[in-house]
């Protein structure tokens, strides 16, 4: 492939996501060359910045994120910052018409989703939330089990995502701390994912660390045709972080220890004396440059973006859609308000 048809990447910050974001993309362009570029990567420190584009081989470095927004090589921005921190650099970018990838979730608030679509659907930009779960092959294999009937009927999805040692990230107001919004999203996109549809009632209940951090949640999302969905998420408590899809002819369970980015699932089918193992295993090149599990995993969705960029040129993604963001944003913005509107009492 020609360099001429690369997708010409600039990261939005140097942290941790950005690390195994950019490792995993070394693996893509190692299997199929001149498939991506790294242009240049912005930190607020362009100290910080130049170490990571000579650790991951980038082009150049910025100290500012409005440098990175007027470079005419970069095609797409990869944004991995504090969430809190999201909406007014996916903002940036948009104006500057630049296509966006932005890690999840993709504002803390429902106004600022709306309007950051609003503004790439008018410009006629890319732009996609990076729930990086959807484009993992367990994922891509469950949905097909679903919409073939291989289960049955789906009514009920049980996701449990518990992290009971949180980084100060996760607990500071400031940075954006929130269970909800760090860890429990992924439970509400795995359902998302599966049943494409807004609930027609939410029911949350919370426990919090102070008056907007909330630290413990337990939710039950109710849908057309007696469909449920039960969603805990906890920086407090221990439980396995695992997925299961009941069906009337059987279940899929996503195995722990993260059903977000798991490689292996279990399916068991009326009739089965045992669940079958179906796994996806990932290679174990670099793996101790990764700083989170299964870092590896975000090479399919780099590839997935690439494909909509390059070969489909669409603006959407057809597996994260921004009609499925703004649901996950809605749903949200319910949870939000129910753990808000009681009062706050520290434990």
């Amino acid at each position: 492939m020609s360099d001429s048809q690369a997708v010409r990447w600039g990261f939005c910050c140097a942290g941790k996501i950005a690390n195994d974001f950019s490792i995993a993309m070394d693996k893509v362009t190692s299997e199929s060359e001149g498939t991506h570029r790294k242009v240049a990567v912005a930190a607020r420190d362009k100290t910080k910045a130049e170490e990571f584009a000579k650790r991951h081989g980038f082009e150049r470095a910025y100290g500012s994120y409005a440098e990175l927004a007027q470079d005419a090589e970069v095609e797409i921005v990869y944004v991995s910052s504090l969430h809190p921190q999201h909406f007014e650099l996916c903002k940036l970018y948009l104006e500057a018409n630049k296509n966006v990838l932005c890690e999840k979730p993709l504002t803390m608030k429902l106004s600022h989703t709306e309007e950051l679509v609003r503004l790439a659907r008018e410009k006629g930009l890319f732009f996609m939330e990076g729930f990086w779960s959807r484009f993992f092959p367990v994922y891509q294999s469950v949905k097909k089990h679903v919409s073939n009937g291989d289960i049955g009927t789906v009514n009920q999805v049980h996701a449990h995502f518990h992290v009971p040692t949180p980084t100060e990230r996760m607990v500071k107001e400031h940075l954006g701390g929130s269970a909800w919004f760090d860890i429990g999203v992924y439970c509400l996109n795995l359902v998302d994912f599966l049943y494409e549809e807004f609930p027609n009632e939410i029911q949350s209940v919370s426990s919090r660390l102070s008056e907007t951090v909330d630290k413990d949640l337990a939710v039950i999302l109710k849908y057309e045709g007696g469909r449920s969905a039960s969603l805990s998420t906890s920086i407090t408590c221990h439980r396995p972080n695992s997925a299961v899809i009941c069906g009337t002819q059987g279940y899929i369970e996503i195995s722990p220890p993260f059903f977000h980015c798991a490689t292996e699932y279990l399916l068991f089918k009326k009739g089965d004396t045992q669940p079958t193992l179906h796994s996806f295993p990932l290679s174990e090149d670099r793996i101790s440059e990764y700083i989170y599990p299964a870092g590896e995993g975000f090479k399919y969705e780099i590839e997935h973006v690439r494909h909509c960029l390059k070969e489909k040129k669409v603006k959407e993604s057809p597996v994260i859609d921004l009609e499925a963001t703004l649901r996950l944003a809605r749903v949200t913005d319910e949870i939000v308000k129910q753990v808000l509107a009681k009062p706050f009492t520290k434990d």
